[in-house]
């Protein structure tokens, strides 16, 4: 039995994809398969379209034979958005009981770990969030007392234990190297005058200024604070072995140490405060202790499993998934691409996902983002044969062109020049330039752009080892988004067109907490900060925090897709959500000033005061974001200008030089196979332009025919004159 006829698959597409061509085989194929697989698609091939297909075609069916439902599990609520804003109505029906749409986390505190906390504490959820968590664990653990507490001499003893590096500014603070080295404050580390070990103990005092040491009691108490902090940060409690997990080994929860460790965490779990991984392990144990079978839960209440970018579950989410749901009681089917498994660390390592992928393994080989001159290094830049990746043929692309440098800091005005005078005839001869601003209007939702990434975003860099910063010296590996500060509630309502819903959202909300202010509602004397508010959401119910953060995402999407008439309305729908839910639940009336505020009309719309900047290249008449390859995963960009970085002794144009020449990998070596899906992810994400810049001595080393049928090489080896 089919999953779906081709009379309803028609009626699918033409809901997401009127005017054009209809879905083909391979598509088909997967809509139709009714049976659990592995859908591997390639970047840019509308995966989620083809799974949104599905979810129409069972909407339109609903309700399902013996009452059961669809479960579909996310990563981000920003899919659960996409979701909603491309089904309109018809996801009404799918957002009601049986179904459930949401992400992994949520079904896990929803159905297991609020089961766990009322079980094994006899309380409920009111934070399931690291950073609040972290910080009530901090706050506690600084309780204990100095004397006497055996956790925190174990915390010192792990402290004082590391070598602990002072810069040279630091040393001539303290009073100098001969000074502080015949105090035994310092050592010399090798022959390295730059950088020396701090020791947190056994100085001679008498030979200090008391000056001095007042200075050197505030560094050592500063290593000590933060370091400490680090440490017990990093303890994890292993229930099934009775052990405590640490970055430097196990702790019996038997030891005095580990005891109070316990102690804290169970404290925090009495109040309802978990961490991300508090919730698993919890969840785990829960199971196993009560012997549960979750699967006849799921088989009861769903029919089908829908699990979107698979490849990103990290170890814990697969267990979860395959404990929850068995393949043979619910239809199970997985959308990913393993080559995109980029995501990695203690709990992913990339080859634990692997175990959900069904022995049917369905493929959609072509892409839809690109054309064949960026398919073409495609196949061989991915950690497996890709020869069978299809380009897009109705998308005329530029064959990739690599910019070699001999000063990193000529790369980006040298992109920015590109974007200008590189033309598609294709396309009217229309620069990359003008096509990326004319799809960026019509399109603001995904933000087509120009973007600029690269693998490693640390500080750090040298002539030796480049990362990001090498070529935009003013990175920021957290990016801090524009915010805008106003008299008016329009002033936090702009249309800037370089903005996404994630920036809209935040303006509005920091629109919502002036108004809050403006109604003397305060976090203790001072205002609300987006955190605080959300904190205060959650004390009065979870429910509540998530309804205003799903109104908040909802009001961006409308906001990035209306005209001047419709933000009008959507103020209004703001207005009674703030006056009628937010103000009751503070207890207080709307002010005068509040009111004032919220209906003005500025003049400064337009100008909103810009007070936070993101990590943005400012070039002549464009601007282009400058990212790490793990921020534009899922992103679409009209150009891409991919930045050679440093990574465990090499770069990728050294690691990967024959890959560059159309040489397929088939190694095993971990370093090259991470390498390949980063390089895959960033790559991927160009529509017609796709940019590498790798330093010209490297690329002199890896030059050869070979490697320029695939590229154009754009020997550039002198600064351009900087942008402003």
């Amino acid at each position: 039995m089919t999953f779906a006829t081709d009379e309803e698959i028609k009626i699918a597409h033409d809901i997401l994809l009127k005017g054009k061509k209809p879905f083909d085989v391979s598509r088909i194929d997967i809509i139709k398969e009714n049976n659990s697989c592995y859908v591997q698609a390639s970047p840019g091939s509308g995966k989620t379209t083809t799974l949104l297909a599905k979810l129409i075609i069972l909407a339109n069916k609903m309700p399902l034979p013996d009452g059961k439902g669809v479960c579909v599990l996310t990563h981000t609520n920003v899919a659960i958005d996409e979701i909603k804003a491309k089904l309109g109505q018809k996801a009404d029906v799918l957002f009601r009981y049986p179904n459930f749409f949401g992400t992994i986390q949520t079904f896990l505190h929803k159905y297991v770990t609020a089961a766990a906390l009322h079980y094994f504490y006899g309380s409920q959820i009111a934070y399931v969030d690291d950073d609040m968590a972290n910080a009530v664990l901090l706050k506690k653990y600084g309780r204990l007392p100095i004397r006497g507490s055996k956790l925190k001499g174990l915390i010192y003893a792990r402290t004082i234990s590391k070598e602990h590096l002072i810069e040279v500014d630091e040393i001539e603070a303290l009073g100098g190297v001969d000074m502080l080295m015949a105090a035994k404050v310092i050592k010399r580390k090798g022959k390295r005058v730059h950088k020396y070990d701090f020791q947190l103990g056994k100085y001679d005092w008498n030979k200090i200024p008391e000056n001095i040491k007042a200075l050197i009691r505030t560094k050592r108490d500063g290593i000590i604070d933060s370091q400490g902090k680090e440490i017990i940060l990093s303890f994890r409690i292993d229930w099934f072995n009775d052990k405590i997990i640490t970055n430097s080994g196990l702790i019996g929860i038997c030891t005095e140490a580990g005891a109070e460790y316990v102690k804290l965490k169970e404290e925090m779990f009495t109040e309802g405060i978990l961490s991300f991984n508090d919730a698993y392990d919890l969840a785990f144990r829960y199971i196993q202790e009560k012997s549960l079978n979750f699967s006849s839960f799921s088989d009861k209440r769903f029919k089908y499993l829908f699990v979107d970018e698979i490849q990103d579950c990290d170890n814990q989410q697969v267990e979860f998934i395959k404990k929850i749901f068995a393949d043979n009681k619910v239809i199970v089917q997985r959308f990913g691409d393993y080559c995109q498994s980029i995501f990695e660390g203690e709990e992913n390592d990339g080859v634990e996902n692997e175990e959900l992928k069904d022995d049917q393994v369905l493929y959609i080989r072509n892409s839809n983002r690109f054309g064949e001159k960026i398919a073409k290094p495609l196949r061989t830049l991915c950690m497996e044969d890709n020869r069978q990746l299809v380009g897009n043929e109705d998308v005329p692309s530029i064959k990739p062109i690599i910019i070699t440098y001999e000063d990193p800091l000529s790369v980006l005005p040298k992109y920015v020049e590109l974007l200008k005078i590189t033309s598609i005839p294709e396309m009217s001869n229309l620069s990359v330039l003008e096509i990326a601003n004319n799809e960026k209007q019509e399109d603001p939702l995904h933000r087509v752009n120009v973007k600029a990434c690269g693998w490693v975003g640390k500080k750090g860099s040298s002539e030796q080892k480049r990362f990001i910063a090498s070529y935009f010296p003013a990175f920021e590996r957290k990016n801090v988004r524009i915010r805008t500060e106003g008299d008016s509630f329009n002033d936090f309502m702009p249309k800037n067109p370089n903005g996404t819903v994630k920036d809209y959202a935040t303006s509005i909300i920091q629109g919502i907490l002036k108004f809050l202010d403006l109604c003397d509602i305060k976090n203790g004397n001072r205002r609300h900060t987006r955190t605080s508010l959300l904190e205060f959401l959650a004390e009065n119910s979870l429910e509540q925090k998530e309804i205003f953060l799903n109104k908040v995402m909802n009001w961006a999407l409308l906001v990035v897709k209306s005209n001047g008439d419709d933000v009008a309305n959507i103020k209004t729908t703001i207005y009674q959500y703030i006056t009628t839910v937010l103000l009751p639940l503070c207890g207080k009336e709307i002010t005068v000033d509040a009111d004032n505020f919220f209906n003005a009309i500025s003049n400064r719309i337009q100008n909103a005061q810009v007070v936070e900047q993101g990590n943005i290249y400012h070039g002549t008449d464009i601007d282009v974001e400058v990212a790490t390859v793990h921020a534009v995963k899922g992103e679409t960009h009209a150009s891409t200008l991919y930045l050679e970085t440093f990574y465990y002794g090499h770069h990728e144009s050294e690691r990967l030089s024959e890959q560059f020449k159309g040489v397929v990998y088939t190694g095993e070596d971990e370093r090259i196979l991470k390498n390949l899906r980063v390089a895959y992810v960033g790559m991927s994400r160009a529509r017609y332009l796709l940019c590498v810049a790798i330093q010209k001595n490297r690329f002199d080393n890896m030059d050869c025919a070979e490697l320029r049928e695939i590229w154009d090489c754009l020997l550039y080896t002198s600064p351009s004159p900087r942008d402003s």
